[in-house]
């Protein structure tokens, strides 16, 4: 087990990182039913402000996640995003007032017992070099992947098959793995290849943002979320094992397939009848002219 002040500062920054993303998400919905709920009163400017609130704190994730994969190794940072989707259930919960499932309590034991395996398990130093970056073997995994995703997609949308949603979810996740590997390159002492992968990020940035978009119009949340959060978690990990030359023991292995089980339990399997959601909003109602 590898356990230096950087490891820990990368944790520490990379929970910081989820947490906000997936707070500001919750924020962002949060003030997206003000604005349904509140139409008739005066509520507008502060659900505005509300909204950027949570934009602000999806916005900064980006940059936090950067900084601690620059402590950090790939296979430490990237299962933390299961710990994000608990605190946006969480949110919900007490926020939102959405109901929580007995399945999506037992997937939270899931998480977080997978990421306690992952994260006590490491045996990765938070140093990288340029000898440990297989940069061959990155295009060749990412063409691969991509050119094999863009022709499941192509065949599903050509005979109107219903994984279209889920292969678009796997694609954006895909884009998101790709960035997190980027971002953790910058951290190699090499301007130039730095100067190249920043740029890369955002570009992944942007292809992760509109597949995601276009996924959700395909799509419910609760199939693209699952495939798009799995997908991005163990392409990384998956990247940084052959490309950037991480290792990956055994007990972390097994809580890979704990933290991938469990957020599809909490994210894929938790829909909501109509009536449920007509109960929502109505309590939703009241609170708000309360």
């Amino acid at each position: 087990m590898v356990y230096t002040i950087e490891i820990i500062i990368g944790l520490v920054l990379g929970i910081i990182a989820y947490v906000s993303q997936y707070l500001g998400k919750g924020v962002q919905k949060f003030a997206i039913e003000g604005y349904k709920n509140r139409s008739k009163y005066s509520g507008k400017g502060k659900n505005t402000g509300i909204w950027i609130f949570g934009t602000i704190l999806t916005s900064i994730f980006m940059f936090i996640q950067w900084i601690a994969l620059l402590f950090a190794p790939i296979n430490l940072i990237a299962p933390i995003e299961g710990l994000g989707l608990i605190v946006l259930v969480f949110f919900s919960y007490y926020v939102l007032k959405e109901p929580i499932s007995k399945n999506q309590i037992f997937a939270v034991v899931l998480i977080l017992s997978g990421i306690v395996l992952i994260t006590l398990f490491n045996v990765n130093p938070s140093e990288i070099s340029f000898n440990t970056l297989k940069i061959e073997m990155l295009v060749f995994l990412s063409v691969v992947v991509i050119v094999i995703e863009l022709i499941i997609y192509s065949f599903s949308k050509y005979y109107n098959l219903r994984i279209v949603g889920f292969i678009l979810g796997i694609t954006a996740g895909t884009f998101v793995a790709l960035q997190t590997a980027s971002k953790r390159i910058t951290a190699i002492p090499n301007s130039n290849l730095s100067i190249i992968f920043i740029i890369i990020t955002f570009i992944m940035a942007i292809f992760s943002l509109i597949f995601t978009q276009y996924a959700f119009t395909k799509a419910n949340a609760n199939t693209v979320v699952p495939c798009s959060t799995s997908s991005s978690i163990l392409l990384a990990i998956f990247i940084g094992v052959f490309s950037l030359s991480e290792q990956i023991v055994l007990h972390q292995i097994v809580g890979v397939v704990f933290l991938i089980g469990g957020i599809i339990l909490l994210t894929g399997f938790s829909p909501k009848s109509e009536i449920e959601r007509r109960k929502i909003e109505n309590k939703m109602n009241r609170n708000y002219r309360s």
